[in-house]
């Protein structure tokens, strides 16, 4: 196996994704929010005073969006610098888990790849099953809001009543 091609790929993808996360941290007017917590720093505006509700809702949501994409790409950043270790201590494309070699194939398509492919199956079939079962367990059965609407209409036919 060829480890000075893999690592130039990895050295240029590192590169890229340093610049990327460069950019996708200075994503607002002023630049970086890590810093502010005012809504000046994030959207220019001086005050949220005249906007409505669901604008600022949908600030907070892109917000949140972006955070997270920028947490994925440093986590790809992370998995790359693990496998130029690797590549340095001689230990690069053995599988974390049955200690085999990953196959070149898989290499190519995802040079930083820490598992086979038949080790990454059973991991991503583990973490599907976990993932089904929460959401069915927190979204059966009757209505997360139900008794939290029905208040809200009471007390609204209340207030009407008292007019």
């Amino acid at each position: 196996m060829d480890n000075k091609k893999y690592q130039k790929a990895l050295l240029k993808e590192k590169d890229n994704l340093i610049k990327l996360v460069s950019k996708m941290e200075d994503n607002t007017v002023f630049g970086d929010t890590t810093n502010h917590t005012s809504e000046k720093y994030t959207s220019g505006e001086l005050s949220s005073y005249d906007n409505h509700l669901g604008d600022i809702g949908t600030e907070v949501y892109m917000q949140e969006m972006q955070d997270s994409l920028t947490r994925h790409e440093k986590l790809k950043l992370d998995e790359i610098n693990d496998a130029l270790y690797k590549i340095e201590n001689r230990m690069y494309g053995i599988c974390e888990k049955c200690n085999k070699n990953i196959d070149e194939d898989r290499l190519e398509f995802i040079p930083e790849a820490r598992l086979c492919a038949n080790c990454a199956k059973k991991e991503d079939s583990h973490l599907n099953n976990v993932e089904s079962v929460s959401i069915k367990d927190n979204f059966s059965g009757p209505n997360l809001y139900r008794s939290s609407v029905e208040d809200l209409v009471n007390m609204n036919r209340d207030m009407r009543g008292r007019r």
